[in-house]
Order: structure tokens, then sequence, then C-alpha cells
């Protein structure tokens, strides 16, 4: 396994900020060509090659992006036997995995076809654009969705989510010689006070508040990032409905709020008795693995949910710390969480 870590390391030391993929993946693209695969981008940025024929695939996918801006000093760490960086779990280890995966498969070719994906824009604002493109245009009959995190989890549906830009904007002037204009950071502190309000039983976060200028001015502009989510799709629908009233009450005169939507991951889960799930409990129990923790979560695998694609999303390692400058994965389990995702692979294709 230590190719797979060294693999991961230099993986997490190229930046890959949702949007800006793209030098993360010509480096996946070049290892695939050495493993003289077909591979190529796709038109949205993913990294795509396809092992056996024509026809519907097993996709089997791992995000390329991070959490991380694009300035985020990037370094690795070795310490009593777990590699600790930015985006070493999520996702890099995902990546060198699924790169470990494609070589298995050039090996010994699979009966039936796999789609090897490297996705882009899972990750925030990204709304699994590379993901829900690569469905849109490919056949599937099954995905995989690899994270480095999670080993003894299986991810068997999706949480919903629905996102939202708030923006204040208003004439702005000087902190007293204009004092009692109303202020766009004043105005948005408002809204996100009666947005938290609409949570129940849904999840809302105010991710990022934003706007001014100066101290001693009053603010021109301001603007909110809201992320609601549940399992259930309806609660989602309801809170946003709930936020949309919110945002639209107490406006004073010489302020405008514009509410958008910037993002919908769908929810879903999968039937009763998948044989997908099947496969990937007895993979578990081939290598020695307990029985997992299956929960929702949200992954790549929301957009199969969505078009009642058979999904699961798989963890290789374990870890903490997940979107921290301070991500740590353990190297020792990597083997097991591996094996186990190869035996479902093999099992499934």
């Amino acid at each position: 396994m230590a190719r797979i870590s060294d693999a991961a390391e230099a993986l997490c030391l190229i930046p890959a900020p949702t949007f800006a993929e793209r030098l993360r993946g010509e480096e996946v693209l070049a290892r695939l060509h050495a493993l003289r695969l077909d591979a190529a981008f796709d038109d949205v940025g993913n990294v795509v090659a396809r092992i056996g024929d024509d026809g519907p695939a097993l996709a089997v996918c791992a995000h390329l992006d991070t959490v991380f801006p694009a300035d985020t000093p990037l370094t690795v760490r070795r310490e009593g036997g777990r590699l600790i960086g930015p985006g070493i779990g999520d996702n890099a280890l995902g990546i060198a995995v699924l790169l470990h995966v494609a070589r298995e498969l050039v090996l010994a070719p699979p009966s039936s076809p796999v789609l090897i994906a490297f996705t882009v824009g899972e990750e925030g604002l990204g709304d699994l654009r590379g993901v829900s493109a690569l469905l849109d245009r490919e056949p599937v009959r099954g995905l995989i969705a690899i994270e480095g995190h999670g080993i003894d989890s299986l991810a068997v549906g999706g949480i919903a989510s629905v996102r939202h830009r708030v923006t204040v904007t208003g004439p702005g002037g000087h902190s007293w010689t204009d004092r009692g204009r109303p202020s766009a950071v004043h105005q948005a502190i408002a809204i996100g006070e009666r947005i938290l309000a609409c949570a129940p039983p849904a999840a809302i976060n105010i991710g990022t508040i934003s706007g001014g200028t100066a101290i001693n001015a009053i603010a021109d502009h301001a603007e909110l990032l809201v992320d609601i989510r549940h399992a259930d799709q309806r609660s989602v629908d309801a809170a946003a409905a709930r936020v949309e009233r919110a945002v639209a009450v107490d406006v004073p005169a010489g302020l405008t709020v514009v509410l958008e939507q910037v993002g919908n991951r769908p929810g879903g889960a999968n039937l009763p008795g998948e044989p997908l799930l099947e496969l990937a409990r007895a993979a578990r129990s081939a290598v020695g693995l307990g029985t997992a923790e299956e929960h929702l979560a949200s992954t790549d695998a929301n957009a199969g949910h969505a078009r009642g694609i058979p999904s699961v999303g798989i963890g290789i390692t374990r870890g903490d710390h997940a979107h921290r400058p301070d991500e740590w994965i353990a190297e020792q389990p990597i083997a097991l969480g591996v094996a186990a995702l190869v035996a479902l692979i093999r099992a499934a294709a």
C-alpha cells in the first residue's frame, strides 16, 4: 500500500479547489496514460476512462476537488502512522485508490464494462456537476463513489440539500455624517437571524457572510451563503420556502435584497434489498471488515440516487478533521479498505 500512500501525498500537494481542478486532473490523466488507458478530459473537466466494451457500465468515481482555496499552503507530513494535510483524505486518498483500481482492472480486465471517473465539482457550490454530466452522457447501471474517510461505514443514500445566496445592496455612506441610512450588513445580520429560525426539522447553516468596505462606512453590499439539508427532500423544500419568506420581510427603504439558488443536491436511497448493497456488505465480510454503519451522506452517489441508479459510497480508511488544514488519515487500514473496494467492483462488474 506504500504506492497508494505516496500517490495520495503527491496528489494532495496539487491544488484543486472546486471549479479549478484542471492541474490535478492533468496529473491523473498522465498516470492513466502510463497504464495504457485511453483516458481523456470530458467537456466539464472530468477525467474518464472506460475499461471493457461499450454498453451500460459500472461507474467508479472519486472527486478531484477539495474545499480549500488555491492559496492554501499544501503540505503533507507523516506522523505515527498517519498522513496529515489539507484534503489528504477528502479526497487525495480516494483519487490514489481509484488509480490503483484502474491498474488492477488493466491487469485483470472485468467481465463487463467499468467507467473510471475522476469527477469535478463534488464539493461546495460545484453542485455535483461532474458526476451529473457523466450520468447525463453515459449509460450507467451502478455507481460507486470513493471517499478517503469512512472505512467503517457505507453511504447507502443521499442527503438532499439546497443552497442559496442572499445579496443585499444599498447606497452606503459615512458612518457618522450619513448616520441613519440603512446598512446592507445590518440587514444581512437581521436576515441571518430569521433564516436560522427556519431550520427544524432541516439543518440550516450560514456558511459565509461578507460585505462592507470599512469600519467607518455604512455598508453598501453584503452577502450570505446558506445551506439547507435533510434526509427528506420535502423537509428541505419546506425549509427553503420558509427561508424565501424570511428574506423578503422587513426590507428598509433604500435597500435591495436578492435571493438566488446556487445549488440543489438531490437526495434519495437505494431500494430495499438492492444487490449492489448486498455485494458491498459481502465484500467487507470477505476481507475481514466488520459490519458497517449504514447512513446517508452527501457524495457523488447522490446524483445516482436521483436517477434511480443503484449507488453506494465507500470509504477507504479511518481519519478525522476533514475540511480542516490538519485533516489526517491512518495508513494501516488502507489495505483492508482497498481490498473490500476491489472485491466489490469485481463482484458488481
